[in-house]
């Protein structure tokens, strides 16, 4: 039986991942793709427990941002086996070259679970397969990026947890002469829970081991003191901690993907809702309020409008540009000049003064800049991650279009006169 005819054209696909190499093998797919003038595309699998690895998600949308500067069709994909969802996405876009990573597992971990690689490398079909580390990039390095980092749990989320572990010790003292050590243990263990479901990872490890240690001291004979009379104890402990470490780790990962959500929904209905109301909007300045208004509670934060006057110097046009930009201002319109310049984002977690507290985000339409949305969030630690810079610059894209149109509308082109026979 004849074998399935390949496609003519030949088409590039780099797998991107959040380690820092990654940067290198986008730049040597670029250079295979002119190489050979073939279209090619970035994907990036993100398993479900990357949603609790936020720093790894910023590396992993940097390194995709890259691709799609260089050109490539920059795509995410979720799921758990990773090697089978690139090789259902090589098959849908009828990849032929496909270049990938060297595995960074340790040796001995290889031995028993292999890597995506091994295991793409099994399953893939008709895809010439590239294994390299990017080092034959012929490409200048790229700047380094400086990201903004999420925010950080604060103090006051370990004196909460530090709460739930004495209300969990008062009502044990309450319980403890009634009840078996085995049902005191659950107190804590619940105090564990509640820790992490309210305060976070850090908070829920700290508590762990810190019931581990109250419970040992108040209640296992001897009591008030760390030593043990029966060496089964140990064994209690050992479990217990064990217990409370993965009841933390699972907690935390379940109060993770409710924000998560939570920060879709919010996504969803801002699109939805901007642009019904972007729809029965007429005239620039109306346009411009609206969407300063409505991204500012989205952001959480005071946003600005700045259009091009007749000399091409941006000038304010809607918001209150001194709560935006508080302090040096002849810095803070050159960020903003050069964002208009480029149409790419500046400012705050992007590649041109990321030190700056604003984010300037080009308001962008096809080939065309209309003019600035300055952007300084309350909280700008939460907010600046790639699900809300994507949000945002969505947001702009929307604003923008409704400004072409109303250009359109207030100076349409003459028709042409009609032609005789």
């Amino acid at each position: 039986m004849p074998n399935p005819k390949k496609p003519t054209e030949e088409r590039i696909l780099v797998c991107v991942s959040s380690n820092p190499s990654s940067a290198r093998l986008v730049s040597a797919a670029h250079a295979m793709a002119t190489r050979l003038h073939a279209p090619w595309s970035a994907v990036h699998v993100e398993p479900p427990k990357m949603a609790m690895l936020p720093d790894a998600r910023l590396r992993a949308a940097d390194n995709l941002r890259l691709a799609e500067e260089l050109g490539a069709e920059a795509v995410t994909l979720a799921g758990r086996d990773i090697a089978e969802r690139i090789a259902d996405f090589a098959r849908e876009r009828d990849v032929t070259r496909l270049i990938v990573g060297k595995p960074t597992l340790p040796s001995w971990r290889s031995i028993f679970s292999g890597s995506p690689v091994d295991r793409l490398l099994r399953i893939t079909r008709d895809v010439d397969v590239y294994v390299t580390s990017g080092d034959l990039n012929p490409m200048q390095p790229r700047e380094e990026i400086h990201v903004a980092r999420p925010g950080r749990i604060h103090l006051s989320d370990y004196g909460s947890g530090f709460v739930f572990l004495i209300l969990a010790t008062a009502i044990s003292f309450l319980m403890y002469p009634y009840f078996h050590l085995s049902n005191i243990i659950m107190v804590y263990l619940l105090g564990v829970t509640l820790t992490a479901t309210e305060c976070g990872r850090g908070p829920a490890v700290l508590m762990s081991l810190l019931s581990v240690l109250t419970f040992d001291f108040f209640f296992v004979p001897p009591r008030f003191s760390l030593t043990v009379e029966e060496g089964q104890y140990v064994v209690t402990f050992v479990v217990m901690a064990l217990v409370s470490l993965v009841i933390s780790h699972l907690a935390a990962g379940m109060r993770e993907q409710a924000a998560i959500a939570r920060l879709q929904e919010r996504q969803a209905a801002a699109m939805h809702g901007l642009s019904r109301q972007l729809a029965s909007t007429r005239g620039v300045e109306n346009i411009l309020e609206l969407a300063v208004r409505y991204i500012s509670q989205i952001v959480d934060g005071a946003v600005a409008a700045l259009l091009p006057d007749d000399g091409h110097k941006l000038k304010w046009a809607a918001g209150d540009l001194s709560s935006v930009i508080e302090k040096d201002i002849t810095n803070e319109i050159h960020v903003a000049r050069a964002a208009y310049d480029s149409g790419r984002m500046a400012g705050w977690g992007t590649p041109v003064s990321p030190t700056t507290g604003n984010l300037y985000v080009p308001l962008r339409a096809a080939d065309t800049t209309a003019g600035i949305l300055a952007v300084r969030p309350t909280h700008p630690e939460r907010f600046l991650r790639p699900e809300q810079l994507d949000l945002l610059e969505s947001l702009a894209k929307q604003v923008a279009l409704a400004l072409e149109v109303e250009r359109l509308y207030q100076h349409p082109h003459p028709a042409r006169p009609a032609q005789g026979f």
